[in-house]
């Protein structure tokens, strides 16, 4: 894959950032929603239970975050945060007018943490994730590939269920592992020619797509077949998908970054 720019955003101090286990980002997140045992690995701090969320009679549409139709202030109903002990800070995420309308805020200051809601939604039926999304220009973007370097002002994780059957067993990556996740990442300098695979595991495949306005006063607007891209990057049909989480991470790179997270939703046919 070609290179990676890493734009510098304003340092907020000098110290050089320690090596964080980066591996525990993803581990945690499918962890939480794929059926892994978050309790055989005590040093994760797991947040509240979520709640499942059940499937729902066949529509054209199924909602993931309609952020829109809520009220300003808080964090949206049905969406937890997602803690990392390494990290000090955490992500702020809340609900705020912005252009005229309700959307989702995440505000870093050497921080990390991920807004993550639990779903069930079949790709077969309802393969295209629908999102948008945008960030300021000063905001740090990094590289997947390099843990010292690993932030992103703007990420869109798709968490899928583990795959059943025997071999399923051995294809876990670690304790609270036991599922594929692909990773949608704001970066208009990448290609995606090449590997796609995250530094964390190969189980973790990264789409990076062209990046909002930098200035931050366009969105950026994405609809992708998740069923195709998980087919594409993975080489076989998916299971159903399990979650979805954001986020805005700044710990790596010392500095600050204010996102924001539009409408998410699945549908069954493009517009």
């Amino acid at each position: 894959m070609g290179h990676v720019s890493e734009r510098r955003g304003p340092r907020v101090d000098n110290r050089m950032p320690g090596r964080i286990e980066r591996w525990c980002i993803v581990v945690l997140l499918v962890g939480i929603v794929a059926g892994g045992s978050l309790a055989q690995s005590p040093v994760y701090e797991v947040p509240a239970a979520l709640v499942a969320v059940p499937a729902a009679q066949p529509a054209a549409e199924r909602p993931v975050g309609i952020f829109s139709d809520m009220a300003p202030g808080g964090t949206p109903e049905g969406w937890k945060q997602l803690r990392f002990p390494s990290v000090r800070q955490e992500t702020e995420y809340s609900l705020v007018e912005q252009d005229g309308r309700v959307v989702l805020q995440s505000k870093s200051v050497m921080s990390a943490s991920a807004l993550i809601t639990q779903v069930t939604v079949d790709p077969g039926r309802h393969p295209y994730l629908h999102w948008s999304w945008k960030t300021r220009e000063d905001c740090f973007s990094g590289s997947w590939r390099r843990p010292e370097s690993d932030d992103f002002p703007l990420r869109l994780f798709v968490i899928f269920e583990r795959s059943r059957g025997f071999f399923s067993f051995f294809r876990k990556f670690g304790s609270g592992f036991p599922g594929d996740a692909i990773l949608y990442v704001a970066d208009a300098t990448a290609h995606q020619a090449g590997e796609r695979s995250s530094h964390v595991s190969g189980r973790i495949k990264v789409v990076p797509l062209e990046g909002p306005g930098r200035a931050g006063r366009v969105w950026g607007q994405h609809v992708r077949d998740v069923r195709a891209d998980y087919v594409e990057l993975f080489g076989h049909q998916s299971t159903h998908v399990a979650a979805i989480a954001v986020m805005t991470d700044t710990d790596n790179s010392r500095t600050a970054c204010v996102s924001f997270f539009g409408d998410i939703y699945f549908s069954e046919t493009t517009p």
